[in-house]
């Protein structure tokens, strides 16, 4: 009997027989035909429905039955009665036999591809990403049994995008959600959320904490007054076509995902295909509705905390927290880096920096910044030492603020997911052929200890990958086989940490250099391909009791116990490194050798210095790569180290800090040198940052070196180092640079130019150019017809000008005029283009009124074809040595010239600023200059200051932090003046400019550029009292941070 009611039943012939039997007087009997539009839908329902019971009666016949092969029988039948109904709908309707089950059917679970998968185990993986409900039928959820956020997690893991749709969102809900949310949009999955202020029950932390995920996209609704929205939708999309959705009460909050008695349905595209449709439609439809609104980080903050009322503070200071934090120095260091591929286009790049001094700190900060700017950002670090991967890791987590961050692949150890690797190169080596990765699977690779990247296991994995990035770490760069490590990385090494950094920031040891004068007169010495003659060295140093004996004198001099020493003492060949251990041997010291002869016995020798069973090892080349010794406390040059790479790696074996160790004592035998020597570059290396020359440095007995250290110079070895100084200088006079080119062509299979002649003898443009431009000494040498009548301006310019500026897009736009042989009508290029004109203009001639238009002086400049061919030839090889990272100017000034972090000089700035015309130059000298009509004020600041003898004039600018200046202005100035109120009430533009000191250390006779540090605004001021007068100082908030190059001396208050 048919109950009362409503139904949508289709009317077979067993209902007609129930329908004939029912009282048609007492009984509405309601029908309706079927329409076109759900013939499909009804029928297929129908069918399904005798289908499954069908089925369902030959595998229930068998459930109770332990017999595996009768279970498998009725599976069988199953398949076979399927079989026989599809094979009649192909006779019937044409359909391909495959539609067809095979005996052994089995279900599809995942098409994954190997080269693209992050997972070794992919079967675990897929068991992990599954949803425990699968993806074919729908489920109800009410809080009891499966925890929806745990389904949840699972359905995030497995889909390519998501849409949410709630009424608010709570910070311990998404807790719950966001390392899988994190992980999908990380690997480019879409993420969409809708929400609301309604009842302000949104946290705002929540919707930053989402805002920060990459490719999400979020859409408020600020609006309570209209309809409100009160939907609970959680849809998940895949490529497979596989789609669930979960609609419901649950919002994304704690309590409704985990402990509510919350009712969520689950519905699937296989089962309800149509309401999946309609529910992503909706979806679609409220994301493009008016009263939605995109929300933006930082620009709509302050709007939906007022909409939600969050008044509470939830920020947290970690500024007192000692978290691992990039020092200025490799704050300066991932400038270079960012430089290097940005400008220069090279995306591989070595560093160079002594071990100990935070390589691995630069990396993972590099690394960082890569992922915070990249939707992907797979990394792989390889080592060859166990020790490195182990400590780098750690520091990769701290620098990441994420204990979670990266795989272990060595020791056995085998990673759960390829995306964030340390791999020992061997174990790599070893895998990578059945890896099944693509080549381009990580985007940033890092090699540590690089200097071994020559040797075929590590080829095999740098030809294998092609990584966006590729970092090398190296503390030695030149190997003892002679390879040239920087052919990986573009011939160039990006970076390199100034020994003097690491000192003063106490990473290394300090050193006590000790010059002793040397009984060898190295004048004499054969010279060949920038090196001593290495036997004739050798052959003076052997059978030699006279050098001998100095070297044992000055042990006693400077060693306090020369019996308690582990000292590395470098040799020029194997002959005389066995010489003199015997020497010393035969003197009571405990002495050994290490050549390429035992090099078996490395190890074993390491332990017995290390243990002071021998204080004094003797090598040749074995200590130049790769071994650290953190113990040596004495280092023994004993032949001159011509290479400057070379001779830091040598220093730095001392450096590393050990327990006890206070210091390193260094042992430098100097005689009287070729000219050939460099002593200025190793003394610079040695001095570090300082406000006098080499010469003057030495001259006054070092009053500027590292904390820590000292230098002590025999008198007759000072002498020797001066000397080769003093020569070193003149070697760039007039006469020597004529003989030069006089006599090129016979040296060289090269063609006399600007940039081989420059190349070949390292010759610095500023040098160059000191006396005449390139044309000018040729045609003095009878190797040129002709000449530029701009000659002499031509060589101010690129002498005191452009060696001093650091501007590539000034620089550049010069070119691009040499180019066009300087042939344009200035009327036609930008207003910007313009003033880099007359930015020349003033490069070239010192005084206004030389021409009554930039028209007229580009025409005179155009028809000299000697001036613009060597413009054409000099400004790429200045634009070479360019460093500076310039980013768009900040000051809103209309038309500014000038970029941010470019260095620029005095006339330029004051063609920018407006002060200076074509026909009036600016006559100002002090520190400020005004622009009264622009209300712009430009500060010039030199950081170290040249001071008259018996001034009392004491400013005191400087960095304080990146983000903020200390200013002192004028002594005139006062609160109540017109510049006073100015400074006060921001009444005019401010424009920071600074530079180290006013002229260049090793050549006083040029002056420097300023950096342009941009706009800055008040943040508090000051009238001090200083004695005998008052003076405002100003602290100024940087719009920019000031960048890590320029706080490495902006923050140096003045060395004496």
């Amino acid at each position: 009997m048919l109950k009362s009611g409503i139904y949508e039943q289709i009317i077979n012939q067993l209902f007609e027989e129930k329908i004939s039997a029912i009282d048609q007087d007492r009984f509405y009997i309601g029908k309706r035909l079927i329409k076109k539009s759900e013939v499909a839908k009804l029928l297929s329902l129908y069918l399904t429905n005798i289908f499954e019971h069908v089925f369902s009666e030959i595998i229930d016949s068998n459930l109770e039955n332990d017999c595996e092969e009768e279970n498998n029988s009725s599976i069988t039948k199953g398949i076979e009665l399927a079989n026989n109904i599809i094979s009649k709908l192909v006779d019937e309707f044409n359909l391909e036999n495959g539609n067809l089950l095979s005996a052994q059917t089995k279900i599809l679970t995942a098409v994954i591809d190997k080269t693209q998968a992050d997972y070794p185990d992919l079967a675990k993986r897929l068991e992990e990403i599954t949803p425990l409900k699968g993806l074919l039928n729908g489920e109800l959820f009410t809080g009891k049994g499966i925890k929806l956020y745990t389904e949840l997690q699972k359905e995030i893991a497995s889909s390519d995008e998501i849409r949410l749709m709630v009424s608010f969102i709570k910070k311990r809900g998404l807790v719950l959600l966001l390392p899988q949310l994190k992980d999908f949009t990380n690997r480019g999955g879409i993420l969409k959320v809708i929400t609301t202020t309604y009842m302000k029950a949104t946290d705002f932390d929540a919707i930053i904490q989402l805002s920060k995920l990459k490719n999400t996209e979020i859409k408020i609704t600020y609006n309570e007054t209209s309809e409100r929205l009160h939907a609970k939708a959680y849809i998940f999309l895949r490529n497979t076509g596989f789609n669930t959705a979960y609609i419901g009460s649950s919002n994304l909050s704690q309590q409704a995902l985990d402990s509510g008695a919350e009712w969520n349905v689950k519905v699937t595209q296989i089962e309800q295909p149509k309401m999946l449709k309609t529910i992503t439609n909706a979806f679609e439809a409220a994301w493009w509705a008016e009263d939605y609104e995109r929300f933006i980080s930082g620009k709509d903050d302050f709007r939906l905390k007022s909409a939600l009322n969050e008044n509470i503070d939830n920020e947290i200071d970690f500024s007192h927290l000692t978290l691992i934090r990039p020092f200025d120095y490799q704050e300066e260091i991932l400038e270079k880096l960012k430089f290097e591929r940005e400008v220069h286009n090279h995306w591989k790049n070595l560093i160079v920096a002594a071990t100990g001094t935070g390589k691995t700190v630069i990396a993972a900060s590099d690394y960082k910044r890569f992922a915070q700017n990249n939707n992907r950002s797979r990394l792989l670090f390889v080592a060859h030492r166990e020790e490195i991967l182990r400590q780098s890791i750690k520091t990769f987590r701290k620098v990441l603020c994420d204990y979670n961050f990266g795989e272990q692949w060595y020791s056995g150890k085998e990673p759960t997911n390829y995306e964030y690797v340390f791999a020992s190169k061997d174990t790599l080596n070893n895998r990578l052929d059945n890896l099944h990765l693509p080549t381009d699977y990580y985007d940033y690779i890092i090699i540590d200890e690089v200097h071994h990247v020559a040797a075929s296991s590590y080829q095999k994995i740098i030809d294998y990958f092609t990584p966006k990035i590729l970092l090398g770490l190296t503390a030695t760069p030149e190997r003892m086989d002679n390879k040239d490590i920087t052919e990986y990385f573009n011939e160039t090494i990006s970076a390199e940490i100034r020994l003097d950094d690491a000192l003063n920031k106490g990473l290394l040891a300090p050193f006590h250099y000790y010059g002793i004068t040397d009984s060898v007169d190295y004048s004499e010495v054969a010279w060949n391909k920038g090196n001593y003659v290495a036997s004739e060295l050798s052959r003076i140093y052997t059978n030699n009791d006279n050098r001998t004996e100095v070297i044992f004198k000055s042990l006693q001099n400077y060693l306090p116990n020369i019996r308690d020493v582990r000292a590395l003492c470098f040799c020029v060949d194997q002959k005389h490194a066995k010489y003199m251990a015997a020497k010393f041997t035969l003197s009571n010291l405990k002495a050994e050798v290490l050549t390429s002869e035992n090099h078996q016995m490395r190890a074993t020798l390491y332990n017995r210095l290390k243990n002071k069973e021998i204080n004094y090892l003797f090598v040749v080349d074995m200590f130049n790569e790769g071994v650290d010794i953190p113990e040596v406390d004495t280092i023994l040059f004993l032949r001159p180290t011509e290479s400057l790479t070379v001779f830091i790696q040598q220093f730095g074996r001392g450096l590393r800090k050990s327990q006890g160790k206070t210091h390193v004592n260094i042992l430098d035998y100097v005689g009287n040198s070729r000219a050939e020597f460099n002593y200025t570059d190793r003394m610079r290396i040695i001095l570090g940052r300082t406000s006098m020359s080499v010469k003057e440095e030495l001259e006054r007995d070092c009053p500027h070196l590292p904390l820590g250290c000292s230098i002590q110079l025999e008198a007759k070895a000072k002498e020797y180092i001066l000397e080769n100084i003093t020569n070193a200088i003149q070697r760039f006079s007039i006469r020597k640079i004529n003989a030069l080119v006089e006599n090129f062509q016979q040296n060289h299979s090269v063609s006399l130019s600007l940039s081989n002649f420059v190349k070949i003898y390292q010759m610095p443009i500023d040098k160059l150019y000191k006396h005449k431009t390139w044309n000018q000494l040729l045609y003095d040498l009878g190797l040129k017809n002709n000449y530029s009548k701009f000659e002499k301006e031509l060589c101010r310019a690129v002498f005191r000008k452009w060696s001093a500026t650091d501007s590539i897009s000034y620089l550049s736009f010069i070119e691009k005029l040499a180019k066009q042989s300087f042939k344009i009508e200035v009327n036609k290029i930008s207003t910007i283009e313009q003033k880099y004109l007359l930015m020349l203009y003033y490069d070239l001639f010192e005084e206004a009124g030389r021409f009554i238009s930039l028209q007229e002086m580009i025409n005179q400049l155009s028809q000299d074809v000697c001036f613009c061919e060597e413009v054409k030839e000099v400004i790429p090889l200045l634009l070479k040595d360019n460093k500076a990272y310039e980013k768009p100017d900040n000051s809103e000034i209309l038309n500014f010239p000038l970029k941010l972090h470019g260095i620029y000089t005095k006339s330029q700035i004051q063609v920018a600023i407006g002060t200076s015309t074509i026909d009036k130059k600016s006559p100002a000298r002090e520190g400020v200059e005004r622009n009264k009509a622009l209300k712009i004020e430009a500060m010039f600041v030199d950081i170290i200051k040249n001071r008259e003898e018996g001034s009392t004039t004491n400013y005191d600018d400087k960095a304080l932090s990146p983000y903020l200046f200390q200013w002192d202005t004028q002594n005139r100035v006062k609160p109540q003046s017109q510049e006073g109120q100015n400074y006060i009430n921001q009444t005019q533009t401010m424009l920071l400019f600074v530079r180290e000191q006013k002229n260049f250390v090793e050549d006083k006779s040029r002056t420097m550029g300023y950096v342009y540090l941009g706009k800055v605004t008040l943040n508090q001021w000051e009238y001090k009292n200083l004695g005998t007068r008052k003076q405002m100082q100003i602290h100024w908030n940087m719009l920019e941070p000031i960048p890590g190059s320029i706080m490495q001396f902006a923050r140096i208050r003045e060395i004496a």
